[in-house]
């Protein structure tokens, strides 16, 4: 199977999706891209270059995630400890400060959003 260049696709659950995307907005930063609000579809997609971010509502997701290191989000970015100090004071939750991959050649840092769901930024230092 051949993959095409924006073959990624990520769509985050929420029983409170506009919550949940207003912190991405305004505490991460990311820019809306598109919002979708009709029964059985209704989301806030993200630009995240040629891939799709999305935070959705799904009448069966309750509350926080109960799993939250299951699936964890990578998203690149240039500078993962400017990245750190951006969002530091805005009173993210981060687990993991920026390190250097044990694989090395990168690094990343490790948080988590209002419902417990964990992502990475990974780059340059």
């Amino acid at each position: 199977m051949k993959l095409s260049n924006n073959s990624l696709g990520v769509i985050i659950w929420s029983g409170n999706y506009k919550k949940l995307a207003q912190w991405y907005e305004k505490t991460i930063g990311f820019k809306v891209k598109s919002t979708q609000d009709i029964p059985g579809d209704t989301y806030v997609a993200f630009e995240i270059g040629d891939n799709y971010f999305s935070v959705g509502q799904h009448s069966e997701i309750k509350g926080n995630n109960k799993d939250p290191k299951r699936i964890m989000i990578g998203f690149n970015v240039v500078s993962v400890t400017a990245v750190f100090y951006e969002l530091k004071p805005k009173g993210v939750k981060f687990i993991a400060e920026p390190f250097e991959s044990p694989e090395g050649g990168y690094w990343v840092t490790t948080l988590q959003d209002p419902e417990g769901n964990v992502f990475q930024f990974f780059g340059s230092k």
